[in-house]
């Protein structure tokens, strides 16, 4: 079971840093001051949603991906048990958004959400290969079919303030095998594509990001015309930057994906208009680095947890775990980087606000969170604090 806690970040705090913060130099790179300054912000608790036992609505089996909506409205989607979930702004249960199923408004592997500006539902369902969409009050609108040749890569999805959505994508399997045909294919970027979710209309590709990824492929032949896919990526080695991202207000993007600090600001057209950097020394991947990871990775194996087995024209699933065998096969074969990345993650605030955490001092665990404009104004650096999973325009956190 996966709890959900709201808190209140006090934007006043934030407001008063933006002011006092100098103004952004007229020119393509900006750079942060090398030393923290402290921004003091005391998130204060508002309710938690998920118990172990309780109602069927509090009992969450995977949560794997949390929004607000306008009126502070928590959505919670709880792949595992293939539902969207909504509470109102007291944390109060509302109402369920699809169930289990191959029906229209029903899901079959929901992976990704997000709450559009009008207040409609978008969900991507790998099942259903397509977006569902559903009404503010959760009545069931209709589905957009992805691309032919994308699906979506990971849960992260946001909403685009020109409507549609947002998100990372790799090649869909069903372009890619026939006949259950296997094949290994590598790919030199992650493209960011903006679904418009309009009848007829094409994704707009924002931007590509430099990452080489390696899928495999297999298939098992058909039975009663359905075609069983396994797909397994293969990233670049551990340890390498990943990909973060974020959707301004003005339709551009936030973007980072280099081993040091360098955020890029794009326009709503994809283009750069302002690099973001602040002078840090990235360290060296040690010894312990790399055991500490293989024994995460170790116990992730074991349980299937991140494994998807999608299966085109029918349901997608969670992997079911490897052998001990297998597991250790993996394990001795993962690659590393020489570094430790300076930026673990970032997400973008209801103020366009960019908050960046920075890595610990072990991979993974919680850093300083530095919070700054698309301008490139830095107006803090807050400690102690997770970095939320998702921010309301009224300054509410959900972690």
């Amino acid at each position: 079971m996966q709890g959900i806690l709201v808190r209140v970040i006090p934007l006043a705090a934030l407001a008063a840093g933006l002011l006092a913060a100098p103004a952004a130099r007229a020119q393509q790179t900006v750079r942060l001051p090398e030393k923290d300054r402290a921004l003091a912000l005391r998130a204060a608790p508002v309710y938690a949603v998920g118990r172990a036992e309780g109602n069927d609505w509090e009992m969450f089996t995977r949560v794997d991906r949390v929004a607000f909506d306008r009126a502070d409205n928590l959505y919670v989607l709880d792949g595992g048990a293939q539902r969207v979930l909504v509470f109102d702004r007291a944390g109060r249960f509302v109402r369920q958004v699809g169930k289990k199923g191959g029906g229209p408004g029903e899901f079959l592997a929901p992976m990704g959400m997000a709450v559009l500006a009008d207040g409609t539902l978008a969900v991507s369902d790998l099942g259903h290969r397509s977006y569902s969409l559903f009404a503010a009050d959760g009545r069931y609108l209709r589905s957009v079919p992805f691309a032919d040749e994308w699906m979506p890569m990971t849960t992260a999805l946001a909403a685009h303030p020109r409507g549609g959505v947002v998100g990372p994508v790799r090649p869909a399997p069903a372009m890619r095998i026939t006949g259950g045909a296997s094949r290994s294919e590598t790919l030199q970027s992650t493209p960011i594509l903006w679904h418009r979710l309009d009848e007829g209309a094409q994704p707009v590709r924002l931007f590509d990001a430099p990452q080489e990824w390696t899928m495999r492929q297999s298939g098992s032949g058909s039975s009663g015309g359905q075609q069983t896919v396994t797909m397994r990526m293969t990233g670049p080695p551990t340890f390498s930057p990943p990909l973060s991202w974020g959707v301004l207000g003005d339709g551009g993007m936030v973007v980072s994906h280099t081993p040091g600090y360098t955020l890029k600001v794009l326009d709503a057209g994809g283009r750069p208009v302002r690099y973001v950097q602040k002078p840090m020394r990235v360290r060296k991947v040690t010894a312990e680095d790399r055991e500490r990871e293989r024994e995460r990775r170790r116990q992730m194996f074991l349980t299937g947890e991140g494994m998807q087995v999608i299966t085109v024209g029918g349901p997608g699933r969670r992997g079911a775990g490897l052998s001990r065998e297998m597991v250790e096969e993996q394990v001795r074969g993962m690659e590393f980087a020489d570094v430790i990345p300076a930026i673990q993650g970032l997400r973008v605030d209801g103020a366009g606000r960019i908050w960046v955490e920075r890595t610990g001092e072990s991979w993974g665990e919680p850093g300083p969170i530095d919070v700054v404009t698309a301008e490139g104004r830095y107006l803090g650096t807050v400690t102690g604090q997770a970095l939320p999973d998702a921010f309301s325009a009224s300054g509410r956190a959900a972690y």
